[in-house]
């Protein structure tokens, strides 16, 4: 897991960006003020990155030619977003059925003293 969420499970962070990107419309968050860093940092019309939230936002509401528009990294960034999330699903349905099998497991395997 990543050092900026090792105190948050990924599991949790992908679904509340997948819940805003779902409720909040492109046209609501292109009124949000610019919080592009380097944009702001080098004084540039636009950096790689910019306009990719509204993109995820499009993609998600199924405005795929608005999303391409916005950004087209989305084509790639929209699919891992959505790749990574079903593994951290998988991985913890996989953690809550195997952990009480394992405790069982385990412990009728112990030797007495």
């Amino acid at each position: 897991m990543a050092i900026f969420t090792s105190g948050f499970p990924r599991l949790f962070v992908l679904s509340a960006a997948l819940v805003v990107f779902c409720l909040v419309s492109p046209a609501t968050l292109g009124q949000g003020p610019d919080l592009c860093v380097w944009r702001n940092l080098l004084n540039i019309p636009a950096c790689p990155a910019c306009g990719s939230t509204r993109a995820l936002a499009a993609f998600f509401h199924g405005r795929l030619a608005e999303a391409w528009a916005f950004n087209p990294n989305v084509a790639i960034t929209a699919p891992c977003l959505l790749v990574m999330l079903a593994h951290d699903i998988r991985h913890a349905a996989g953690r809550a059925w195997t952990a009480p099998w394992h405790m069982l497991h385990s412990s009728s395997h112990q030797r007495p003293l």
